[in-house]
């Protein structure tokens, strides 16, 4: 992809006006954004720090947010060992989740706001 393409996309994503962003642990680093409600571990991370970079995406600013894990059958011992690190147990996803853990606010101004504010 474009880096005008990614920046157009990223930028979408920042407004709120995509819901949804597949990316690379480039993301995971050093960009905040206020509405991420669910990460997706798509490729299990391979150490604890990657762990921890991906999943603090979520639930940001005060709000709530959830970390899915995909996990294949290999992947069990290097989640036992993330485990073991970071003194924590990774809980199995629930029967049941909390909306509000997964469902983003967002603040939508409305153009003709914009228009009224700026003459």
């Amino acid at each position: 992809m474009a880096q005008n393409h990614r920046n157009r996309v990223f930028h979408d994503f920042r407004q709120g006006n995509c819901r949804n962003l597949v990316c690379s642990d480039l993301l995971t680093r050093g960009i905040d954004i206020q509405a991420v409600n669910v990460v997706i571990n798509f490729d299990f991370p391979r150490n604890a720090e990657t762990y921890l970079h991906r999943i603090g995406r979520s639930g940001r600013f005060g709000h709530l947010g959830v970390a899915i894990n995909l996990i294949t059958y290999e992947d069990r011992h290097t989640l036992r060992r993330i485990e073991q690190e970071l003194r924590t147990q990774i809980e199995p996803i629930p029967k049941a989740v909390d909306p509000k853990l997964y469902v983003a606010d967002f603040q939508i101004v409305d153009d003709e706001d914009n228009r009224a504010n700026a003459n």
